[in-house]
């Protein structure tokens, strides 16, 4: 099977589909705004938990308001009122698109949506509520509203609705007696996770005078935020005035407070604008009981009795509590998907039934997609109109039965590189790179991180760049340099012959591991033995393979006879390194490859080169990076030194300055030794200036005891 429809295995994968919720956005204390943002959303298919936000005359948007929009997983403003100025900049603020109120339905991501009688499962058989004509802000809160054309559409829709004659009516449909047209927005509309609910709550009781924007506006925008699926306790918004003229009202309420004693107090009162004696006199018509008990939440198992009145109430508790949470919205699909690296088909049915044409979000997730860095190149990997949303690829698509995607499920090394071509004008692998894939590729490096590996590649290693380095130096110091420099380069650059030493002069490694460790390193194929042959003629010394030794020993220069090394008692066995091994242990690979190694062991889902020449757009001179890649869904790079000592502040500012370049999202510095804590504090200092996480590896993550 050829590389391009290699088989990758089966995998679970789910789905959620769900509306493109909106963001209303208002002028402050604009009720005409309010008013048609209700219309707007109640023509929508998850309308009532669609928030409106008052917008200040310079274009911002309040911080409660702005933490409204971040929990209810609104993808796009609706400009309702505003100037063009005004939204661009309330929109940019909360980092959503923003399209005209005219422009809903055929512009920007809100569009992707349907109309209610497309979605609503409802089993009640009359028409549903709706505010009267013209009538209060309280009835446009409770239970929606509609322009006169969409009124009329909606009457020809499977959807019917009516206006009511008395208010009495919105109370009623609100606590269960019909239903309101609003309640029909929210079917198949809910959260398929949350994180952070806190369980079954107290019920909400909104009390408002009937044109009080305050008050409707922010009741609206608390049941926005409340669960549609899980942990739903009753909130309803109620005129101070009204209530007390309906008839057998107070009964009707109580049959929603019968709920598992759990929690208290049984409702919470509250109002922005009702003085606190109206309020207790509210209570009082409804037969709650003012208790001074600590709100509780809790979920019990088995389910506790139901409550029983008389039915406990608080006031002016501040109720943002019981919706601020983190949530999924959707319904979802779980299905299994045969993944090829050149792509997979994806089908399953809609967990949402249509009943009419329309559009929707269809967001994946699961195993599929773990580890990958959320950036836009990644999404437009997965599908060339894919976009992420959180930790889910999100498409636009037509509200249907069933679907079918061809969806790239790109390895972590494919993704590593689209990441880098995106912040890159090219780049290719450095020296230490090429070494590094090479050594990668022909064994596993992982065994790096084992106890005596690396010292005993230190050990074995033949004293090239740095011994000449040295000499070049002491030269230097003696002002003789210019003469010798040729002559020495390539005594020491072509003539030194490799490094080959017996186990027990491993030094640096542990005395009653060394035979072991080198055995390790040729069975990896990074080291080979042999003997020494001691020449009498020539006085040369030469390492023979253990493939190469014959039944008579003899020099391999001037073939004259001579004498294998013993020790004591048995022919002396020597260890050499391979040719790439030891050229890569002198040029400071290997801890590249421990960074690598560790970084994956931490993190399975892990993809690094292990250094690349970089050219950014308009520059004509390479930068290099030690290590970049992808761990855990993040992009990483940084700089690994063999001594922490070369860390200077000079030297991790290039370094932390790369990785902002590179738009990482974790900066590492490693050593192969201890790093101080003095180091480490500046790289902090300078990675929280980057806005960069930072990730130190040393001794105790390279070469664990």
């Amino acid at each position: 099977m050829n590389q391009q429809t290699e088989y990758r295995g089966q995998m679970a994968m789910q789905a959620a589909v769900l509306p493109a919720r909106a963001v209303y956005l208002i002028k402050e204390g604009s009720s005409e705004g309010f008013r048609r943002a209700v219309q707007e959303a109640s023509t929508r298919w998850g309308g009532v938990s669609e928030p409106i936000v008052e917008v200040l005359p310079d274009g911002s948007v309040p911080p409660g308001h702005e933490q409204v929009v971040q929990l209810s997983g609104a993808v796009g403003a609706v400009n309702v009122d505003l100037s063009e100025d005004q939204a661009r900049a309330a929109a940019t603020q909360l980092d959503l698109d923003c399209t005209p109120l005219l422009r809903v339905d055929q512009d920007g991501i809100t569009r992707f949506t349907c109309h209610p009688s497309h979605t609503a499962r409802s089993a009640v058989d009359s028409a549903h509520v709706l505010a009267r004509a013209g009538g209060s802000l309280w009835e446009v809160a409770a239970a929606g509203d509609l322009t006169e054309e969409a009124f009329d559409e909606m009457q020809r829709s499977a959807l019917p609705v009516r206006r009511p004659r008395t208010t009495d009516e919105i109370g009623r449909a609100q606590i269960g007696v019909g239903s309101t047209l609003l309640q029909q927005t929210e079917d198949q509309a809910g959260e398929y996770q949350i994180r952070g609910i806190p369980g079954n709550t107290s019920a909400v009781v909104w009390v408002t005078e009937s044109d009080d924007l305050n008050d409707c506006l922010t009741f609206w925008n608390l049941r926005a935020l409340r669960s549609l699926t899980f942990g739903k306790a009753p909130m309803i918004l109620l005129p101070v005035d009204d209530v007390k003229y309906w008839i057998d009202y107070e009964r009707q309420f109580s049959r929603i407070l019968a709920r598992p004693a759990e929690f208290s107090p049984d409702v919470i009162v509250i109002s922005c604008g009702v003085a606190f004696q109206r309020l207790e006199g509210f209570a009082h018509l409804l037969n709650l009981e003012p208790t001074t008990e600590s709100v509780r939440v809790s979920q019990k198992w088995p389910i506790p009795p139901l409550r029983q009145p008389p039915y406990t109430c608080r006031f002016n508790i501040d109720v943002r509590q019981f919706v601020t949470f983190e949530r999924e919205h959707g319904k979802v699909a779980t299905f299994d998907i045969h993944v090829f690296r050149s792509g997979s088909t994806v089908r399953f049915t809609s967990p949402v039934l249509f009943g009419g044409p329309g559009a929707t979000l269809v967001r994946f997730f699961g195993r599929p997609f773990d580890g990958l860095p959320r950036r836009s190149a990644v999404a437009t990997l997965v599908h060339e109109h894919a976009t992420w949303h959180g930790d889910s690829i999100q498409l636009k698509t037509t509200a249907d039965d069933s679907y079918q995607f061809n969806l790239l499920v790109p390895p972590l090394e494919q993704v590593r590189q689209e990441v880098l071509d995106s912040v890159t004008a090219c780049h290719r692998l450095s020296d230490k790179g090429r070494m590094g894939v090479a050594l990668q590729e022909a064994a596993d490096t992982s065994v790096l991180l084992d106890t005596g590996i690396f010292e005993a590649l230190v050990d074995l290693m033949t004293p090239r760049s740095r011994t000449l380095t040295k000499e070049l130096r002491n030269l230097a110091q003696q002002g003789i340099i210019d003469e010798n420099v040729a002559d020495l380069a390539a005594r020491w650059g072509s003539r030194t012959e490799r490094r080959y030493l017996p186990a027990q002069q491993l030094d640096k490694v542990k005395r009653d591991d060394r035979a072991a460790v080198a055995e390790k390193l040729c069975a990896l194929g990074w080291a080979e033995r042999g003997l020494k042959v001691t020449c009498p003629r020539c006085g040369m010394d030469n390492f023979i393979t253990m493939s190469q030794v014959e039944a008579v020993a003899s020099c391999p220069g001037c073939s004259a006879p001579a004498k294998f090394t013993t020790d004591r008692t048995a022919l002396s066995i020597f260890y050499r390194l391979d040719t790439l091994v030891d050229r890569a242990t002198d040029q400071g690979v290997f801890p590249h490859l421990m960074v690598i190694a560790a970084m994956m062991k931490a993190e399975p889902l892990s993809s690094f080169l292990p250094g690349a020449d970089l050219y950014f757009p308009g520059e004509d001179k390479s930068v290099e990076v030690d290590v970049f890649g992808i761990s855990g869904g993040k992009v990483m790079s940084g700089e690994v030194k063999t001594s922490s000592s070369e860390f200077t502040e000079e030297q991790m500012s290039r370094d932390v300055e790369l990785s902002s370049r590179l738009r990482a999202d974790v900066h590492i510095l490693a050593a192969v030794d201890k790093v101080s804590e003095r180091t480490r504090e500046i790289a902090q200092g300078l990675c929280d200036s980057a806005g960069l996480e930072l990730r130190v590896l040393d001794m105790e993550q390279l070469r664990p005891a």
